[in-house]
């Protein structure tokens, strides 16, 4: 199962304590020599293309970096403690809890943030300075907000054959159900054009009051966030809208009452099921006005689906140039 969002706890490493030391010179005189305490490793955020998952951050309440060594003496300084790095998914976005602070948007491989700095390590007595204890590591309750990275996203109606779509487009391992709101959890899949590949997204389904929570909600359309197209996926025999017309209308205000530059993103409108008898009689007898291109396609027969990717390739590639 996907998991989007998490609370972890995290803690700094520790500072380490100055060393208070004195060297007996021939003289027989005392110099103080302590030398520094090392300063405790860091909370390091990283993102990572190898990890498709917050879930391995389940593991642990706590994680804490390695705290500084001691100061010695003869002026020798303690070693830093090693950074503990926490590997995420690209487009994971990183907030501090504690004090409801956006830490960073962590969107390509390697990006990276430094949630909490260790510990500065203690001064030690050289030089006459009093030694001190190190400075304790700081902690800190992170969110992080995972927005998947996709070309495509599927949005659309209870049964309006999004799944089937997903699986005749990138031959991903989903099974379609004909039951509603069967789709619980976003899907991803490979589509492997002649000329790139496009990582497609199928959403768990919309209806006209998921912005209430009805259904399944509409918290997964943070995935939208990121995409460059939107295939608003439509059938003229779905039962959750009296025509085309009115589920096209439904599709568009959760999108907009999510997040209204959501409406920027370039969409496509895509009739389904269009292989059955019953679903051109209706498609034949409705008009859908809309801006955005229309295809008519069968998921489930795979028509229509040749020259709709070539459109989504030609489109992609121009935006792209």
């Amino acid at each position: 199962m996907l998991m989007d969002e998490i609370i972890i706890s995290v803690k700094a490493g520790n500072g380490g304590r100055g060393c208070e030391s004195y060297f007996r010179r021939k003289d027989h005189k005392t110099v103080p020599d302590g030398g520094d305490g090392g300063s405790g490793g860091d909370i390091i955020i990283r993102s990572d293309i190898r990890t498709g998952s917050l879930v391995p951050l389940k593991s642990k309440r706590l994680f804490e970096a390695e705290s500084g060594t001691l100061g010695g003496s003869n002026n020798r300084y303690g070693q830093k403690g090693n950074d503990l790095i926490l590997k995420v998914p690209c487009g994971t976005t990183v907030f501090d809890e504690t004090h409801g602070l956006l830490l960073r948007d962590l969107k390509e491989e390697g990006d990276e943030v430094i949630a909490v700095k260790g510990g500065r390590g203690g001064y030690g007595n050289h030089g006459g300075r009093q030694a001190t204890r190190g400075e304790e590591g700081k902690s800190l309750d992170l969110r992080f907000v995972l927005s998947i990275i996709s070309d495509i996203v599927l949005i659309g109606l209870p049964n309006s054959g999004k799944t089937t779509l997903l699986k005749a487009l990138t031959g991903a391992h989903v099974e379609p159900a004909e039951y509603p709101f069967a789709t619980k959890q976003p899907c991803l899949g490979t589509y492997e054009g002649e000329i790139r590949e496009l990582r497609v997204c199928d959403l768990p389904a919309l209806y006209g009051r998921s912005e209430e929570g009805k259904g399944l909600g509409n918290a997964f359309l943070r995935h939208v966030k990121r995409v460059k197209l939107i295939f608003m996926v439509l059938d003229p025999i779905n039962s959750f809208a009296k025509d085309l017309q009115e589920g096209y209308h439904i599709l568009l205000k959760e999108l907009g009452q999510y997040d209204q530059s959501y409406l920027n993103i370039p969409r496509l409108v895509l009739i389904n099921k269009m292989d059955l008898a019953e679903a051109q009689k209706r498609y034949s007898e409705q008009s859908l006005k809309a801006e955005e291109p229309q295809f008519e396609i069968s998921a489930l027969k795979k028509t229509g689906l040749e020259t709709l990717m070539a459109h989504v390739t030609q489109q992609l590639t121009e935006r792209l140039a």
